[in-house]
């Protein structure tokens, strides 16, 4: 989502002047056994959030070793070599990733082909990633916040490669709205004098929420609620079960896999969401407090920390958490309390430019020659210092060699 942000805002302030693909790298380089295990474990990991967080942790504390230069040649060597041939035959005159192994794809094939083209990582994780977006030989790492900075730097990437730019989100969420709340609320079957529950676990569909979805309906909750399932169609068929068998006085529509988001939250109240970057960002803008549940990991946990720490959301670790917030929400003013810190929140509203100054960023950088920079300094030194110890080791030895003795 990020990638075809910022594509937009490109083709929106240089028009026709140039090509823009935005690509499923593995699967698009024909790394299918790779993709599938990329995605797969993504999946896995969503469901064992706590686990996922002791891996966070574990990478973290391994630093040089799980860095993604490091990992790819040994767990990914399909996606690597694919993902090189794909490069050569493109020949681009600039990467843009969004994810780190992808940044390692194009960073091996420039080094193999002696290409000329700059890549930059875009970390999507807000405030706080993991080791393996650390990479010291890409041009840069941008990340979001001032938080991420300091973690990146903190793991070993050097302090001039890594630059602040806020999170791109897609241009449709900052434009107004061609329908109305009514018109959106009516279109699904809802009540429009209600107030609305927004839920989504996030385009898998995968985590918590589901459960808080089925309590709040079975509770006579006096509020409609819209229930994103995205691509988990096992949760579709049971929340529509769920409908079905037990009639309620709450309004619900069950939806899969959306591209409205933008409406859908325009029409919301409040949220109930895990704690990804677009998701949480995106309810931001739309000036709808959440309430989330989960995070796929450590790194989106930093996501949750910064909605709670400026007042503009909630953390439910779990049910009697999650009933003391919707007992507040429904007996105080607090709804309207945090939108309001939103709208003065500094960071939310700088992200209206984020994907625009992207846009500038990229253009200035590829209009920029590349300069392809000589051996590590640091390297430079170890391998020169090992040649001078050499040289001693056989002088000294070439010399007893011909010492006599008294």
């Amino acid at each position: 989502m990020p990638a075809l942000a910022i594509k937009e805002a490109i083709e929106a302030s240089y028009p026709g002047q140039y090509q823009i693909d935005v690509i499923d790298f593995a699967k698009e380089a024909g790394a299918n056994w790779d993709d599938k295990i990329i995605k797969g474990f993504w999946d896995w990991a969503l469901a064992r959030p706590e686990l996922t967080t002791n891996l966070n942790k574990l990478l973290d504390a391994l630093n040089h070793l799980t860095r993604s230069n490091t990992v790819m040649p040994l767990l990914y060597q399909q996606f690597l070599q694919k993902g090189i041939q794909y490069i050569r035959r493109y020949k681009p005159d600039i990467v843009f990733s969004t994810h780190f192994f992808c940044s390692t794809v194009a960073l091996f094939a420039r080094d193999r082909y002696n290409f000329s083209y700059k890549i930059y990582s875009y970390m999507t994780d807000p405030v706080r990633g993991h080791n393996l977006w650390v990479n010291p030989r890409v041009e840069a790492v941008i990340v979001a916040t001032k938080e991420a900075r300091e973690y990146l730097i903190k793991q070993g990437e050097p302090k001039h490669k890594v630059k602040v730019m806020p999170f791109p989100l897609n241009k449709k969420f900052f434009e107004p709205i061609s329908k109305t709340r009514e018109e959106i609320l009516l279109e699904l079957g809802l009540d429009p004098s209600r107030k609305t529950l927004l839920a989504t676990s996030g385009g898998q569909g995968i985590g918590d929420t589901s459960k808080y979805i089925k309590k709040l309906y079975q509770s006579e909750f006096p509020f409609n609620i819209i229930a994103i399932c995205g691509k988990n169609q096992e949760l579709f068929d049971e929340l529509n079960k769920l409908k079905e068998e037990y009639p309620a006085q709450v309004p619900m529509a069950v939806l899969g896999f959306v591209d409205n988001m933008h409406e859908l939250l325009e029409a919301s109240d409040l949220a109930i969401a895990k704690g990804g970057a677009s998701t949480t960002l995106e309810v931001l803008v739309k000036r709808v407090p959440t309430i989330f549940t989960h995070s796929a990991a450590l790194h989106e946990k930093g996501n949750i920390d910064f909605c709670v720490e400026n007042k503009m959301g909630w953390f439910a670790k779990n049910e009697k958490e999650f009933n003391a917030i919707i007992h507040e929400i429904l007996t105080t003013n607090i709804l309207e309390e945090y939108r309001a810190n939103i709208d003065t929140n500094e960071y939310v509203r700088c992200l209206p430019y984020a994907a625009k100054n992207l846009a500038d960023f990229i253009v200035q950088e590829l209009n920029t020659p590349y300069r392809r920079r000589s051996i590590n300094p640091w390297l430079r030194a170890i391998v020169l210092g090992t040649r001078i110890n050499l040289y001693r080791l056989r002088s000294r030895n070439h010399n007893k060699r011909y010492r006599l003795g008294r």
